[in-house]
């Protein structure tokens, strides 16, 4: 540790250590944040001069105290002092065709899960926690897996998380609570929170919903949607003993994760567990049964309360000529038939296949956009036995893509095409045969990108896939006309943000670069608008609210909202109606 003070020529440094921690006395006011956050005890204060004093010895560079201290006096200089990360490996399934098996493996071991859990510092304001939309407590569950109670470590889950399961898997960590990770905010590949969550789930039976208060005692709510958000909802409710009704259009229950994800990263064995727990408890679902914005009156006379928890379903299609050919489908089509395909191990109709000189034609699938749902898209047109390409009009750099996602498409035979976009479709007997491609240029994140060549490629293709994702239900706009609301944050964060350090880190290399302590800020502002009636009676989580998000925000906006009914406990009044209270 070395004590500086610029004005003062006569200060001499000793040789610097693996690692050096410099305080700028003449910064310092003695505030002690550094301190209190310090996960290893490296800092103290000097009782002389009541400022800040380290030791070099205890520091493990994390650089908490860096981020942490509102006068930029402390520079730690040395390498991040940590293990490898435990490696997950992604398995490729042979034959490819056909092939439902996970890809994505999990920790198998003690001795790995125990190897990871030791990288973590158990921070004092542990930074991951804020990253995570649902605040899991993470330094509380690692610590129980360090101690070899994967019980303990599941109750720690499940007073926060009711898909802790499918989250581990599904999502995107490095943006959330990966990211949010002091190590990465320092530059450094961060504790595997994800591969610890599912290892615990993995290895340790699920509980059943269990009753914890009596805070919902008489009180009937209706959930518009089975997805995560009304998962979310519904499970917090059904723990305080409100009787609740969930109402899905869908022959079956699961919203998203059920007919959105394949089985290849999210087996539906765990999709269901939430919904065996839910009917076990006495929640009443209804499927089969879908709910139009005319007939909320009617369920606000009904019931006590009416969640929206409807999501964004509404696929996003592209206008070029040529979208209206007969092959020219949306990803929530494709999903739902690829799967139902392959499930009855047959062929997608649509790949009649043309023959050529007498030999057996490879279906060939373009997908349109190169995020999540066009990864899934094209990954289930290789298990189909057809190529896929996969077309995308933003730049690689600036794409809102996993590059995980990316990297199993690749070893699975996709060909994605960044930068590229398509110019117009070109049809044969009605039906699309061509798709004429044209380059694109994209400078920087915030611009539009631009075509840049005016001499379109062809392919040919045998279906064509719309899969830029998904908006909100344009029905419900007289109901929503908020949404979707912005995630994020304005005016000035609050203290204990700023003062946790996660701001300061503007985007870590392992977030892909991305504002990670802002992007959390604004998932918090979200939710907390989520706690707010849109209508007398009447509330909305999830996508529904928000437009497309992850499944964690959604079942985090979920818990809120039934929070939020629960401290309101709101009496049905006959005399009011939904029309009344949304003028």
């Amino acid at each position: 540790m070395t004590l500086t003070n610029p004005n003062n020529s006569n200060n001499h440094t000793q040789p610097v250590p693996s690692q050096h921690v410099t305080v700028l006395v003449d910064r310092c006011s003695g505030c002690q944040e550094c301190v209190v956050r310090c996960p290893t005890g490296a800092l103290s204060m000097e009782a002389s001069t009541w400022t800040a004093i380290g030791e070099d010895a205890s520091c493990v560079g994390c650089r908490q105290c860096v981020r942490t201290c509102p006068f930029g006096a402390i520079i730690v200089q040395g390498p991040l002092l940590v293990s490898a990360r435990v490696s997950c490996p992604t398995q490729k399934p042979v034959p490819l065709e056909g092939n439902f098996e996970e890809t994505r493996t999990g920790i198998h071991s003690w001795a790995d899960a125990l190897a990871e859990t030791n990288r973590c510092l158990t921070c004092p304001d542990p930074t991951c926690v804020r990253g995570c939309p649902a605040h899991n407590d993470i330094p509380s569950f690692i610590a129980a897996i360090r101690d070899g109670d994967l019980d303990q470590a599941q109750r720690v889950l499940r007073l926060t998380s009711c898909l802790p399961d499918i989250c581990s898997r599904v999502c995107d960590q490095a943006v959330q609570c990966e990211g949010a990770c002091t190590w990465s905010l320092a530059g450094g590949t961060p504790v595997a929170i994800g591969a610890l969550e599912r290892f615990i789930t993995d290895n340790s039976p699920m509980p059943p919903l269990e009753h914890v208060s009596d805070d919902g005692t008489g009180l009937d709510v209706a959930i518009i949607g089975s997805g995560p958000a009304g998962i979310g909802a519904a499970w917090e409710l059904a723990q305080a003993g409100a009787s609740v009704s969930v109402f899905e259009k869908d022959d079956k229950p699961g919203g998203l994760p059920r007919w959105g994800i394949p089985d290849f990263t999210l087996p539906q064995t765990v999709s269901a567990r939430p919904w065996d727990a839910l009917l076990a408890s006495g929640v009443t679902l209804r499927c089969g049964t879908e709910v139009k914005p005319d007939q909320l009156e009617e369920l606000v006379q009904t019931y006590n309360a009416v969640i929206l928890a409807h999501g964004a379903g509404t696929p996003v299609r592209l206008s070029v000529d040529g979208d209206v050919l007969e092959g020219v489908w949306d990803s929530t089509r494709f999903l739902a038939e690829a799967y139902s395909a392959l499930a009855d191990h047959r062929s997608l109709p649509a790949f009649k296949g043309r023959a050529k000189l007498g030999a057996v034609h490879i279906p060939r699938v373009l997908i349109v956009g190169a995020g999540n749902t066009a990864m899934d898209v094209a990954r289930l047109a290789r298990r189909l036995g057809a190529s896929a390409i996969c077309v995308d009009w933003m730049d690689r750099r600036f794409a809102p893509v996993r590059p995980d996602e990316l990297k199993e498409a690749a070893a699975e035979g996709v060909d994605i095409r960044f930068s590229t976009a398509i110019d117009h479709l070109e049809g044969l007997e009605g039906r699309v045969a061509v798709a004429h491609l044209t380059r694109t240029r994209q400078d920087r994140a915030t611009q539009t990108p631009r075509v840049v060549s005016h001499s379109p490629a062809k392919e040919q293709v045998d279906l064509v896939v719309m899969a830029m994702g998904y908006r909100l239900d344009p029905a419900f706009a007289s109901i929503l006309p908020a949404a979707p609301v912005a995630r994020s944050h304005v005016g000035l964060p609050d203290r204990r943000w700023q003062a946790s350090g996660l701001l300061a880190a503007r985007g870590p290399a392992f977030a892909r670069n991305q504002p990670v302590g802002e992007l959390a800020l604004g998932r918090e502002s979200a939710q907390a608008r989520s706690a707010v009636s849109v209508a007398n009676r009447v509330w909305a989580a999830g996508d529904a609210l928000t437009g497309p998000a992850t499944v964690v925000e959604a079942m985090a906006q979920g818990r809120r909202v039934a929070q939020a009914i629960l401290d309101a406990h709101p009496v049905r009044a006959s005399s009011q109606t939904l029309k009344e209270t949304v003028s």
